[in-house]
């Protein structure tokens, strides 16, 4: 009777480990673009009230991300040497290095008045004043010997005016109001955002001219990343290539040859080739595209590519702000929105903080999963500029 009871539990561990590995596996396998809890987030938009956009894009410049013509196909140095330093001592300053020494010589005089009442010891040690008397020849020795103190002196300047990062590095470890961010588009930013209960950082990168954008997240041990590279150009950015990674396999992916201009779809293998026309992006560079191009965008039209589709003339236009709270603040953002047949794309966009994305929504239909992502925290630059909600108060919605 004991060994049937026993067989019974170890059946109902086994069913317990059979559906537990069966839940495992289909969380791996559901879900296309982002990650896998879509419980509440697909009808969050519906429900967050607009108002007339009474405030306009932030006026961005992103000069400062663009490779200058002359430096195009140029590799950039991998090694840099800085030499710091004192010039050498002075050239012709030692010529008018004896005039502080024409002071010295007026001295001997008086030491000369005690030496005929010393008599018990003739010490004509004079000897010691052909010495000044010669002070072409001890300038130098007396330079020399200041140097390492000169040098000293000014490594001592150095690290008095060294303090300069420190007020720089003050900010950063407070949020900031987004007006004292500097005008220019920021080459560096961390983004993470709350897919339901799941969190995904977002990371924006601009080095030499190129930028990446990613996104990734992971649950029960298993990653999904959306990355997107390309060019900064004078129009924004031209991506080179769309990747949706999961566990750090491509499962689809765009690649864009501009100069055919042909854009390549492969979905597990299955390819097509789709045509491209200037200003097309796809999923997440588009984002950054309305972000930098800001006030003067005026309802711009693109085709936008995931991995698996292609959606042409997508026309974007701003639909009404509102005040959102995301992590510990509450934001006005205005929402542009890109419509393709049925499918929609949202871009809820923080002008104080150049127009980084601060939501971000897509309903696909067939197409994928829908999602609906929320900003926890961001850091622009060294900036802290919102933190997640505090414990108690509301993590998303409109105010």
């Amino acid at each position: 009777m004991t060994d049937w009871r026993a067989r019974l539990a170890v059946r109902r561990w086994l069913w317990v480990a059979l559906l537990l590995s069966v839940l495992v596996h289909l969380f791996g396998i559901l879900g296309d673009t982002l990650y896998l809890l879509a419980s509440n987030s697909t009808t969050r938009g519906e429900s967050t009230p607009l108002r007339k956009a009474t405030q306009h894009l932030a006026e961005t410049s992103f000069d400062d991300l663009l490779l200058p013509p002359e430096l195009e196909g140029v590799k950039p140095a991998e090694q840099l040497v800085v030499s710091l330093g004192l010039p050498p001592p002075p050239k012709r300053n030692v010529a008018q290095a004896p005039t502080p020494t024409a002071q010295p010589t007026p001295a001997p005089t008086p030491m000369t008045t005690p030496a005929p009442s010393a008599t018990p010891r003739p010490t004509p040690i004079p000897t010691p004043m052909p010495t000044p008397a010669t002070p072409a020849a001890s300038a130098p020795a007396t330079q020399l010997a200041s140097a390492p103190a000169a040098l000293a002196a000014s490594q001592a300047i150095a690290q008095a005016t060294a303090p300069s990062p420190t007020p720089t590095a003050r900010p950063a470890s407070a949020p900031q109001d987004g007006a004292k961010l500097a005008k220019g588009f920021p080459r560096n930013a961390e983004i993470v955002y709350m897919y339901g209960p799941v969190p995904a950082t977002l990371t924006w990168h601009v080095e030499h001219g190129r930028y990446e954008v990613s996104l990734k997240g992971s649950l029960l041990g298993r990653t999904r990343e959306l990355r997107s590279v390309g060019h900064v150009t004078r129009d924004g950015l031209r991506p080179d290539r769309y990747t949706e990674l999961r566990d750090g396999k491509m499962r689809s992916e765009a690649t864009f040859d501009w100069d055919k201009p042909v854009a390549t779809l492969n979905d597990k293998g299955e390819q097509k080739e789709v045509p491209l026309r200037p200003g097309d992006q796809d999923l997440f560079s588009a984002a950054f595209q309305l972000a930098m191009q800001g006030s003067r965008l005026q309802n711009p039209t693109f085709t936008l590519f995931s991995g698996r589709k292609s959606y042409p003339d997508v026309q974007f236009s701003i639909r009404g702000e509102s005040t959102l709270r995301v992590g510990d603040q509450q934001v006005d953002v205005l929402l542009l929105r890109g419509t393709f047949q049925d499918r929609e794309f949202d871009f809820w966009l923080a002008p104080k903080w150049h127009n980084m994305p601060v939501r971000m929504q897509a309903r696909l239909g067939n197409d994928g999963t829908s999602y609906d992502i929320w900003a926890s925290s961001m850091r622009l630059e060294d900036t802290v500029v919102l933190r997640p909600a505090l414990s108690g108060q509301q993590d998303r919605g409109p105010h």
